[in-house]
Protein backbone atom coordinates (compact mmCIF):
# COMPACT_ATOMS: atom_id res chain seq x y z
CA UNK A 1 0.00 0.00 0.00
CA UNK A 2 1.43 3.39 -1.00
CA UNK A 3 1.66 6.26 1.50
CA UNK A 4 -0.88 8.81 0.30
CA UNK A 5 -0.57 10.81 3.52
CA UNK A 6 2.98 11.88 2.63
CA UNK A 7 1.99 12.56 -0.97
CA UNK A 8 -0.92 14.75 0.15
CA UNK A 9 1.40 16.75 2.39
CA UNK A 10 4.11 17.44 -0.21
CA UNK A 11 2.13 17.69 -3.47
CA UNK A 12 0.87 21.07 -4.67
CA UNK A 13 -2.00 19.69 -6.76
CA UNK A 14 -3.15 16.08 -7.06
CA UNK A 15 -5.04 15.04 -10.19
CA UNK A 16 -7.72 12.38 -9.89
CA UNK A 17 -9.33 10.57 -12.79
CA UNK A 18 -12.69 11.32 -14.39
CA UNK A 19 -15.90 9.38 -14.84
CA UNK A 20 -15.98 5.60 -15.12
CA UNK A 21 -19.68 4.97 -15.64
CA UNK A 22 -20.33 7.35 -18.52
CA UNK A 23 -17.01 6.33 -20.07
CA UNK A 24 -18.00 2.65 -19.97
CA UNK A 25 -21.29 3.43 -21.67
CA UNK A 26 -19.51 5.51 -24.32
CA UNK A 27 -17.28 2.55 -25.08
CA UNK A 28 -20.16 0.17 -25.64
CA UNK A 29 -20.95 -1.29 -22.22
CA UNK A 30 -24.63 -2.38 -22.14
CA UNK A 31 -27.11 -0.09 -20.42
CA UNK A 32 -29.11 -2.99 -18.99
CA UNK A 33 -26.31 -4.04 -16.62
CA UNK A 34 -24.99 -2.29 -13.50
CA UNK A 35 -21.80 -0.34 -14.20
CA UNK A 36 -19.90 -2.19 -11.47
CA UNK A 37 -20.76 -5.57 -13.02
CA UNK A 38 -18.25 -4.69 -15.76
CA UNK A 39 -15.51 -5.69 -13.29
CA UNK A 40 -16.59 -9.30 -13.87
CA UNK A 41 -17.96 -9.49 -17.41
CA UNK A 42 -15.60 -7.06 -19.13
CA UNK A 43 -12.49 -6.47 -16.99
CA UNK A 44 -10.39 -5.49 -20.03
CA UNK A 45 -12.72 -2.57 -20.74
CA UNK A 46 -12.41 -1.37 -17.13
CA UNK A 47 -8.63 -1.77 -17.30
CA UNK A 48 -8.45 0.25 -20.50
CA UNK A 49 -10.31 3.16 -18.90
CA UNK A 50 -8.01 3.14 -15.86
CA UNK A 51 -4.95 3.06 -18.09
CA UNK A 52 -6.24 5.87 -20.29
CA UNK A 53 -6.73 8.11 -17.25
CA UNK A 54 -3.21 7.35 -16.03
CA UNK A 55 -1.82 8.14 -19.47
CA UNK A 56 -3.77 11.41 -19.42
CA UNK A 57 -1.97 12.47 -16.24
CA UNK A 58 -4.04 11.18 -13.31
CA UNK A 59 -2.08 10.73 -10.08
CA UNK A 60 -4.94 8.74 -8.54
CA UNK A 61 -7.63 6.50 -10.00
CA UNK A 62 -10.87 5.32 -8.44
CA UNK A 63 -12.16 1.77 -8.43
CA UNK A 64 -15.30 0.86 -10.32
CA UNK A 65 -17.17 0.08 -7.09
CA UNK A 66 -19.28 3.21 -6.58
CA UNK A 67 -22.68 1.50 -6.42
CA UNK A 68 -21.49 -2.00 -5.55
CA UNK A 69 -23.47 -2.37 -2.33
CA UNK A 70 -26.11 -4.98 -1.63
CA UNK A 71 -29.02 -2.55 -1.80
CA UNK A 72 -28.19 -1.17 -5.25
CA UNK A 73 -27.14 -4.51 -6.73
CA UNK A 74 -30.33 -6.15 -5.49
CA UNK A 75 -32.34 -4.14 -8.04
CA UNK A 76 -30.33 -5.85 -10.78
CA UNK A 77 -30.46 -9.31 -9.23
CA UNK A 78 -26.74 -9.30 -8.33
CA UNK A 79 -26.90 -8.98 -4.55
CA UNK A 80 -24.92 -12.22 -4.13
CA UNK A 81 -22.01 -10.74 -6.08
CA UNK A 82 -21.15 -7.86 -3.70
CA UNK A 83 -17.84 -9.37 -2.60
CA UNK A 84 -16.81 -10.55 -6.05
CA UNK A 85 -17.56 -7.23 -7.76
CA UNK A 86 -15.81 -5.08 -5.13
CA UNK A 87 -12.71 -7.25 -4.94
CA UNK A 88 -12.43 -7.36 -8.70
CA UNK A 89 -12.82 -3.58 -8.86
CA UNK A 90 -9.89 -2.96 -6.53
CA UNK A 91 -7.71 -5.61 -8.20
CA UNK A 92 -8.27 -4.09 -11.66
CA UNK A 93 -7.38 -0.58 -10.50
CA UNK A 94 -4.25 -1.85 -8.76
CA UNK A 95 -3.24 -3.80 -11.85
CA UNK A 96 -3.55 -0.66 -13.97
CA UNK A 97 -1.85 1.61 -11.45
CA UNK A 98 1.51 -0.08 -11.08
CA UNK A 99 3.91 1.68 -8.74
CA UNK A 100 3.27 5.31 -9.60
CA UNK A 101 -0.49 5.81 -9.24
CA UNK A 102 -2.64 5.71 -6.11
CA UNK A 103 -5.84 3.66 -5.96
CA UNK A 104 -8.86 4.97 -4.08
CA UNK A 105 -11.80 2.64 -3.56
CA UNK A 106 -15.05 4.38 -4.44
CA UNK A 107 -18.08 4.04 -2.15
CA UNK A 108 -21.30 5.75 -3.13
CA UNK A 109 -24.56 6.44 -1.31
CA UNK A 110 -27.41 4.06 -0.74
CA UNK A 111 -29.51 6.98 -1.87
CA UNK A 112 -32.50 6.40 0.40
CA UNK A 113 -33.53 8.04 3.69
CA UNK A 114 -32.09 6.10 6.60
CA UNK A 115 -33.68 5.71 10.02
CA UNK A 116 -36.58 4.27 11.93
CA UNK A 117 -39.78 4.38 9.91
CA UNK A 118 -37.95 4.28 6.58
CA UNK A 119 -37.24 1.36 4.29
CA UNK A 120 -33.65 1.25 5.51
CA UNK A 121 -32.93 1.40 9.23
CA UNK A 122 -29.59 2.55 10.58
CA UNK A 123 -28.63 -1.04 11.44
CA UNK A 124 -29.57 -2.24 7.96
CA UNK A 125 -27.54 0.55 6.34
CA UNK A 126 -24.56 -0.36 8.50
CA UNK A 127 -24.82 -4.01 7.42
CA UNK A 128 -25.08 -3.00 3.74
CA UNK A 129 -21.98 -0.82 3.92
CA UNK A 130 -20.06 -3.27 6.11
CA UNK A 131 -20.28 -5.97 3.50
CA UNK A 132 -18.93 -3.65 0.80
CA UNK A 133 -16.19 -2.11 2.95
CA UNK A 134 -14.83 -5.44 4.19
CA UNK A 135 -14.59 -6.88 0.67
CA UNK A 136 -12.85 -3.69 -0.55
CA UNK A 137 -10.35 -3.64 2.30
CA UNK A 138 -9.32 -7.24 1.71
CA UNK A 139 -7.71 -6.04 -1.55
CA UNK A 140 -5.81 -3.20 0.20
CA UNK A 141 -6.54 0.01 -1.71
CA UNK A 142 -4.44 3.11 -0.96
CA UNK A 143 -7.46 5.04 0.28
CA UNK A 144 -11.26 5.31 0.37
CA UNK A 145 -13.37 7.96 -1.30
CA UNK A 146 -16.96 8.34 -0.07
CA UNK A 147 -18.41 10.29 -2.97
CA UNK A 148 -21.62 11.82 -4.26
CA UNK A 149 -22.93 11.62 -0.70
CA UNK A 150 -26.50 12.79 -0.26
CA UNK A 151 -27.00 12.39 3.48
CA UNK A 152 -25.13 13.28 6.64
CA UNK A 153 -26.39 10.05 8.18
CA UNK A 154 -24.80 7.90 5.48
CA UNK A 155 -21.40 9.47 6.05
CA UNK A 156 -21.80 9.24 9.81
CA UNK A 157 -22.56 5.51 9.52
CA UNK A 158 -19.57 4.92 7.24
CA UNK A 159 -17.15 6.79 9.50
CA UNK A 160 -18.35 4.90 12.57
CA UNK A 161 -17.97 1.68 10.60
CA UNK A 162 -14.36 2.55 9.71
CA UNK A 163 -13.62 3.05 13.41
CA UNK A 164 -15.31 -0.21 14.39
CA UNK A 165 -13.31 -2.08 11.75
CA UNK A 166 -10.06 -0.30 12.77
CA UNK A 167 -9.51 1.01 9.25
CA UNK A 168 -6.67 3.52 9.15
CA UNK A 169 -6.17 4.65 5.57
CA UNK A 170 -6.73 8.04 3.86
CA UNK A 171 -10.42 8.92 3.59
CA UNK A 172 -11.96 11.52 1.28
CA UNK A 173 -15.59 12.58 1.78
CA UNK A 174 -17.37 14.36 -1.05
CA UNK A 175 -20.96 15.62 -1.02
CA UNK A 176 -23.07 16.32 -4.07
CA UNK A 177 -25.34 19.37 -4.25
CA UNK A 178 -27.94 20.45 -6.77
CA UNK A 179 -28.30 23.98 -8.17
CA UNK A 180 -30.18 25.10 -5.04
CA UNK A 181 -27.22 24.00 -2.87
CA UNK A 182 -28.97 21.08 -1.24
CA UNK A 183 -28.50 17.32 -1.61
CA UNK A 184 -31.09 15.24 -3.45
CA UNK A 185 -32.39 14.17 -0.03
CA UNK A 186 -32.95 17.83 0.85
CA UNK A 187 -30.04 18.51 3.21
CA UNK A 188 -28.95 22.13 2.95
CA UNK A 189 -25.27 22.90 2.28
CA UNK A 190 -24.95 24.80 5.57
CA UNK A 191 -26.23 21.87 7.56
CA UNK A 192 -23.70 19.68 5.76
CA UNK A 193 -20.93 22.19 6.55
CA UNK A 194 -21.87 22.08 10.21
CA UNK A 195 -21.56 18.28 10.10
CA UNK A 196 -18.27 18.28 8.20
CA UNK A 197 -16.62 20.45 10.84
CA UNK A 198 -17.00 17.65 13.34
CA UNK A 199 -15.72 14.64 11.41
CA UNK A 200 -12.19 13.33 11.30
CA UNK A 201 -11.28 12.64 7.67
CA UNK A 202 -8.32 13.66 5.54
CA UNK A 203 -9.99 15.58 2.70
CA UNK A 204 -13.51 16.89 2.15
CA UNK A 205 -14.97 18.12 -1.08
CA UNK A 206 -17.56 18.20 -3.83
CA UNK A 207 -18.38 16.03 -6.80
CA UNK A 208 -21.16 15.31 -9.28
CA UNK A 209 -24.47 17.18 -9.29
CA UNK A 210 -23.16 20.27 -11.08
CA UNK A 211 -20.86 21.45 -13.83
CA UNK A 212 -17.59 23.30 -13.20
CA UNK A 213 -19.10 26.77 -12.66
CA UNK A 214 -21.76 25.80 -10.11
CA UNK A 215 -19.23 23.57 -8.36
CA UNK A 216 -16.97 26.61 -8.01
CA UNK A 217 -19.80 28.48 -6.26
CA UNK A 218 -20.24 25.61 -3.82
CA UNK A 219 -16.47 25.49 -3.26
CA UNK A 220 -16.49 29.19 -2.36
CA UNK A 221 -19.01 28.44 0.37
CA UNK A 222 -16.88 25.53 1.60
CA UNK A 223 -13.76 27.72 1.57
CA UNK A 224 -15.42 30.45 3.61
CA UNK A 225 -16.60 28.06 6.30
CA UNK A 226 -14.14 25.14 6.44
CA UNK A 227 -10.43 24.53 6.41
CA UNK A 228 -9.05 22.67 3.39
CA UNK A 229 -7.59 20.92 1.60
CA UNK A 230 -10.60 20.31 -0.64
CA UNK A 231 -11.23 17.87 -3.47
CA UNK A 232 -13.22 18.92 -6.53
CA UNK A 233 -14.68 16.58 -9.17
CA UNK A 234 -17.43 18.31 -11.18
CA UNK A 235 -19.55 16.86 -13.94
CA UNK A 236 -18.90 17.88 -17.53
CA UNK A 237 -21.81 20.30 -17.30
CA UNK A 238 -25.48 19.34 -17.32
CA UNK A 239 -26.51 16.47 -19.60
CA UNK A 240 -28.82 16.71 -22.59
CA UNK A 241 -30.99 13.87 -23.81
CA UNK A 242 -30.01 13.04 -27.39
CA UNK A 243 -31.52 9.91 -29.00
CA UNK A 244 -32.56 8.62 -25.56
CA UNK A 245 -29.04 8.98 -24.17
CA UNK A 246 -27.62 11.43 -21.62
CA UNK A 247 -24.89 13.43 -23.35
CA UNK A 248 -22.54 15.75 -21.44
CA UNK A 249 -21.45 18.62 -23.64
CA UNK A 250 -18.89 20.61 -21.61
CA UNK A 251 -15.58 20.54 -23.47
CA UNK A 252 -12.25 19.79 -21.87
CA UNK A 253 -10.76 23.29 -22.38
CA UNK A 254 -13.67 25.04 -20.68
CA UNK A 255 -13.63 22.42 -17.92
CA UNK A 256 -9.91 22.94 -17.26
CA UNK A 257 -10.25 26.74 -17.30
CA UNK A 258 -11.57 26.53 -13.73
CA UNK A 259 -8.41 24.95 -12.32
CA UNK A 260 -6.88 28.21 -11.12
CA UNK A 261 -10.08 29.25 -9.33
CA UNK A 262 -10.41 25.84 -7.69
CA UNK A 263 -6.86 26.09 -6.36
CA UNK A 264 -7.48 29.68 -5.30
CA UNK A 265 -10.30 28.51 -3.03
CA UNK A 266 -8.37 25.67 -1.45
CA UNK A 267 -8.69 22.70 -3.80
CA UNK A 268 -5.69 20.36 -3.71
CA UNK A 269 -7.36 17.43 -5.45
CA UNK A 270 -8.97 18.06 -8.86
CA UNK A 271 -10.63 15.52 -11.11
CA UNK A 272 -13.90 14.86 -12.88
CA UNK A 273 -17.21 13.08 -12.48
CA UNK A 274 -20.08 12.23 -14.84
CA UNK A 275 -19.37 12.99 -18.48
CA UNK A 276 -15.67 13.69 -18.05
CA UNK A 277 -13.15 11.65 -20.01
CA UNK A 278 -9.37 11.18 -20.21
CA UNK A 279 -9.33 14.29 -22.43
CA UNK A 280 -10.67 16.40 -19.56
CA UNK A 281 -8.01 15.06 -17.22
CA UNK A 282 -5.28 15.68 -19.81
CA UNK A 283 -6.45 19.29 -20.10
CA UNK A 284 -6.24 19.76 -16.33
CA UNK A 285 -2.71 18.38 -16.38
CA UNK A 286 -1.77 20.69 -19.28
CA UNK A 287 -3.08 23.79 -17.49
CA UNK A 288 -1.05 23.00 -14.39
CA UNK A 289 2.08 22.29 -16.44
CA UNK A 290 1.71 25.45 -18.50
CA UNK A 291 1.13 27.88 -15.64
CA UNK A 292 3.89 27.00 -13.22
CA UNK A 293 3.07 30.00 -11.01
CA UNK A 294 -0.63 29.22 -10.80
CA UNK A 295 -0.51 27.97 -7.21
CA UNK A 296 1.62 30.81 -5.83
CA UNK A 297 -0.63 33.38 -7.51
CA UNK A 298 -3.78 31.75 -6.14
CA UNK A 299 -2.41 31.66 -2.60
CA UNK A 300 -1.27 35.29 -2.76
CA UNK A 301 -4.71 36.43 -3.92
CA UNK A 302 -6.45 34.66 -1.06
CA UNK A 303 -4.00 36.11 1.46
CA UNK A 304 -4.53 39.64 0.12
CA UNK A 305 -8.29 39.19 0.47
CA UNK A 306 -7.94 38.18 4.12
CA UNK A 307 -5.74 41.10 5.21
CA UNK A 308 -8.31 43.43 6.71
CA UNK A 309 -8.36 45.43 9.93
CA UNK A 310 -11.48 44.64 11.93
CA UNK A 311 -12.95 47.21 14.32
CA UNK A 312 -14.51 45.54 17.33
CA UNK A 313 -17.36 46.46 19.67
CA UNK A 314 -16.62 46.99 23.38
CA UNK A 315 -16.48 43.79 25.50
CA UNK A 316 -19.07 42.99 28.15
CA UNK A 317 -18.38 43.40 31.86
CA UNK A 318 -18.92 39.66 32.26
CA UNK A 319 -16.09 38.90 29.82
CA UNK A 320 -13.75 41.17 31.77
CA UNK A 321 -14.42 39.18 34.93
CA UNK A 322 -14.06 35.70 33.40
CA UNK A 323 -11.02 33.92 34.79
CA UNK A 324 -10.31 36.74 37.24
CA UNK A 325 -12.92 36.14 39.94
CA UNK A 326 -15.44 33.53 41.01
CA UNK A 327 -18.71 34.41 39.28
CA UNK A 328 -22.29 33.78 40.38
CA UNK A 329 -25.12 33.60 37.86
CA UNK A 330 -28.75 32.67 38.33
CA UNK A 331 -31.04 31.27 35.64
CA UNK A 332 -34.56 32.59 35.28
CA UNK A 333 -37.42 31.78 32.93
CA UNK A 334 -39.01 34.77 31.18
CA UNK A 335 -42.71 35.28 31.93
CA UNK A 336 -45.38 33.84 29.65
CA UNK A 337 -46.92 37.25 29.08
CA UNK A 338 -45.89 40.89 29.04
CA UNK A 339 -46.17 41.47 32.79
CA UNK A 340 -42.54 41.70 33.96
CA UNK A 341 -42.68 43.67 37.24
CA UNK A 342 -42.25 40.53 39.37
CA UNK A 343 -39.24 39.48 37.31
CA UNK A 344 -37.64 42.90 37.81
CA UNK A 345 -38.28 42.73 41.57
CA UNK A 346 -36.69 39.29 41.83
CA UNK A 347 -33.67 40.28 39.73
CA UNK A 348 -33.17 43.41 41.82
CA UNK A 349 -32.93 41.24 44.95
CA UNK A 350 -30.45 38.90 43.20
CA UNK A 351 -28.27 41.86 42.24
CA UNK A 352 -28.30 43.17 45.80
CA UNK A 353 -27.02 39.83 47.17
CA UNK A 354 -24.10 39.79 44.74
CA UNK A 355 -25.21 37.86 41.65
CA UNK A 356 -23.01 38.84 38.71
CA UNK A 357 -25.24 37.92 35.76
CA UNK A 358 -28.71 36.63 35.00
CA UNK A 359 -29.13 33.62 32.70
CA UNK A 360 -32.32 34.12 30.69
CA UNK A 361 -33.71 30.99 29.03
CA UNK A 362 -35.11 30.97 25.50
CA UNK A 363 -38.63 29.47 25.54
CA UNK A 364 -37.42 26.47 27.59
CA UNK A 365 -39.08 23.09 27.01
CA UNK A 366 -40.40 24.60 23.75
CA UNK A 367 -43.05 26.61 25.62
CA UNK A 368 -43.91 30.15 24.54
CA UNK A 369 -42.42 32.91 26.71
CA UNK A 370 -41.44 36.53 26.20
CA UNK A 371 -38.32 37.15 24.10
CA UNK A 372 -35.14 36.76 26.19
CA UNK A 373 -33.53 39.52 24.10
CA UNK A 374 -36.25 41.98 25.10
CA UNK A 375 -36.05 40.98 28.76
CA UNK A 376 -32.24 41.17 28.82
CA UNK A 377 -32.38 44.67 27.36
CA UNK A 378 -34.95 45.83 29.92
CA UNK A 379 -32.89 44.44 32.83
CA UNK A 380 -29.76 46.14 31.53
CA UNK A 381 -31.45 49.50 30.99
CA UNK A 382 -33.55 49.61 34.16
CA UNK A 383 -31.51 47.59 36.68
CA UNK A 384 -27.98 47.93 35.22
CA UNK A 385 -27.30 44.20 35.32
CA UNK A 386 -25.97 42.11 32.47
CA UNK A 387 -27.56 38.89 31.27
CA UNK A 388 -26.38 35.72 29.62
CA UNK A 389 -28.79 35.31 26.74
CA UNK A 390 -29.82 31.72 26.01
CA UNK A 391 -30.16 31.51 22.23
CA UNK A 392 -31.49 28.44 20.41
CA UNK A 393 -31.36 27.22 16.81
CA UNK A 394 -34.82 25.71 17.02
CA UNK A 395 -36.93 28.67 15.94
CA UNK A 396 -34.69 30.63 13.58
CA UNK A 397 -33.29 29.99 10.14
CA UNK A 398 -29.79 31.04 9.15
CA UNK A 399 -30.88 34.58 8.31
CA UNK A 400 -32.96 34.98 11.46
CA UNK A 401 -30.17 33.71 13.70
CA UNK A 402 -27.76 36.36 12.46
CA UNK A 403 -30.33 39.13 12.35
CA UNK A 404 -31.37 38.61 15.97
CA UNK A 405 -27.78 38.25 17.15
CA UNK A 406 -26.87 41.56 15.51
CA UNK A 407 -29.94 43.12 17.10
CA UNK A 408 -28.93 41.80 20.51
CA UNK A 409 -25.42 43.19 20.09
CA UNK A 410 -26.82 46.59 19.10
CA UNK A 411 -28.88 46.56 22.32
CA UNK A 412 -25.75 45.89 24.35
CA UNK A 413 -26.43 42.20 24.99
CA UNK A 414 -23.05 40.55 24.50
CA UNK A 415 -23.08 37.33 26.53
CA UNK A 416 -24.76 34.45 24.70
CA UNK A 417 -25.19 30.77 25.56
CA UNK A 418 -25.45 28.83 22.29
CA UNK A 419 -28.06 26.05 22.44
CA UNK A 420 -29.62 23.73 19.90
CA UNK A 421 -33.00 23.90 21.66
CA UNK A 422 -35.71 21.48 22.73
CA UNK A 423 -37.90 20.08 19.91
CA UNK A 424 -41.36 21.69 19.55
CA UNK A 425 -42.99 18.26 19.92
CA UNK A 426 -42.46 18.35 23.70
CA UNK A 427 -43.85 21.84 24.18
CA UNK A 428 -47.20 23.62 24.14
CA UNK A 429 -47.16 24.02 20.34
CA UNK A 430 -46.30 20.49 19.16
CA UNK A 431 -47.52 21.28 15.64
CA UNK A 432 -44.88 23.99 15.21
CA UNK A 433 -42.14 23.23 12.68
CA UNK A 434 -38.55 23.28 13.96
CA UNK A 435 -35.83 24.96 11.90
CA UNK A 436 -32.42 23.73 13.05
CA UNK A 437 -30.47 25.13 10.06
CA UNK A 438 -27.46 24.63 12.31
CA UNK A 439 -26.82 23.04 15.69
CA UNK A 440 -25.20 24.72 18.68
CA UNK A 441 -21.75 23.97 17.23
CA UNK A 442 -22.67 25.91 14.10
CA UNK A 443 -24.18 28.72 16.15
CA UNK A 444 -20.87 29.14 17.99
CA UNK A 445 -19.09 29.38 14.67
CA UNK A 446 -21.59 32.02 13.44
CA UNK A 447 -20.99 34.18 16.51
CA UNK A 448 -17.25 33.77 16.11
CA UNK A 449 -17.55 35.02 12.53
CA UNK A 450 -19.62 38.02 13.67
CA UNK A 451 -16.90 38.71 16.24
CA UNK A 452 -14.43 38.80 13.35
CA UNK A 453 -16.40 41.25 11.27
CA UNK A 454 -18.32 39.05 8.82
CA UNK A 455 -21.58 37.19 8.59
CA UNK A 456 -21.86 33.46 7.92
CA UNK A 457 -21.20 34.02 4.19
CA UNK A 458 -18.15 36.20 4.91
CA UNK A 459 -19.93 39.41 3.95
CA UNK A 460 -18.43 42.31 5.99
CA UNK A 461 -20.71 43.74 8.69
CA UNK A 462 -18.65 46.83 9.56
CA UNK A 463 -18.12 47.09 13.31
CA UNK A 464 -17.70 43.53 14.51
CA UNK A 465 -19.60 42.16 17.48
CA UNK A 466 -17.87 41.21 20.72
CA UNK A 467 -19.92 38.31 21.99
CA UNK A 468 -18.71 36.31 24.95
CA UNK A 469 -19.74 32.88 23.71
CA UNK A 470 -20.99 30.24 26.11
CA UNK A 471 -21.84 26.60 25.47
CA UNK A 472 -23.56 23.87 27.42
CA UNK A 473 -22.33 20.41 28.37
CA UNK A 474 -24.27 17.73 30.20
CA UNK A 475 -22.01 15.62 32.47
CA UNK A 476 -24.94 13.37 33.36
CA UNK A 477 -25.40 11.72 29.94
CA UNK A 478 -24.76 8.01 29.46
CA UNK A 479 -22.49 8.47 26.41
CA UNK A 480 -20.09 10.97 27.93
CA UNK A 481 -17.47 10.46 25.18
CA UNK A 482 -19.87 11.78 22.53
CA UNK A 483 -20.82 14.71 24.74
CA UNK A 484 -17.16 15.60 25.24
CA UNK A 485 -16.51 15.30 21.50
CA UNK A 486 -19.28 17.81 20.83
CA UNK A 487 -17.82 20.08 23.50
CA UNK A 488 -14.43 19.87 21.80
CA UNK A 489 -15.98 21.03 18.52
CA UNK A 490 -17.71 23.92 20.27
CA UNK A 491 -14.42 25.03 21.78
CA UNK A 492 -12.68 24.75 18.42
CA UNK A 493 -15.43 26.90 16.89
CA UNK A 494 -14.77 29.71 19.38
CA UNK A 495 -16.51 29.10 22.74
CA UNK A 496 -15.32 31.23 25.68
CA UNK A 497 -17.04 29.58 28.64
CA UNK A 498 -19.01 26.44 29.54
CA UNK A 499 -22.16 25.91 31.59
CA UNK A 500 -23.21 22.50 32.89
CA UNK A 501 -26.34 20.99 34.32
CA UNK A 502 -26.35 20.74 38.14
CA UNK A 503 -24.21 17.96 39.62
CA UNK A 504 -25.15 16.50 42.99
CA UNK A 505 -23.42 14.16 45.44
CA UNK A 506 -25.21 11.81 47.79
Amino acid sequence: MKDFFKYLEKAEVIIFDGATGTELLKRGYPQDKPIEYANIINPELVLSIHRDYISAGADCIETNTFGANGFNLKDWGYEDLVEKINKAGVRLAKEASGEGTYVFASIGPIGKPIGEGFEISRDKATDIYKRQVISIMEEEPDGLILETMTSIREVEILIELMKDLSIHIPIIVQFSFSKDMSTILGEDIYRVLDFLRGIDVDVIGLNCGNGPLQTLEALKIFSKNLNGPFSIQPNAGYPKIIQNRLIYTTGEDYFASFVKEYIRYGAKIIGGCCGTSPRHIASIREVIKKETSIIDIAIEEVQREKVELVKKDEPSEFSKKLGKKFLFTVEINPPKGIEIEKVKTDVKILKEVGVDDINISDSPMARVRISPIALAHILKEELDIESILHFTCRDRNLIGLQSELLGAAALGIKNVLALTGDPPSIGDHPQAKPVFDVTSEGLVMIMNKLNNGTDYMDNPIGLSTNFTIGVAVNPNVEEIDKELERLKRKIENGANFIETQPIYTR
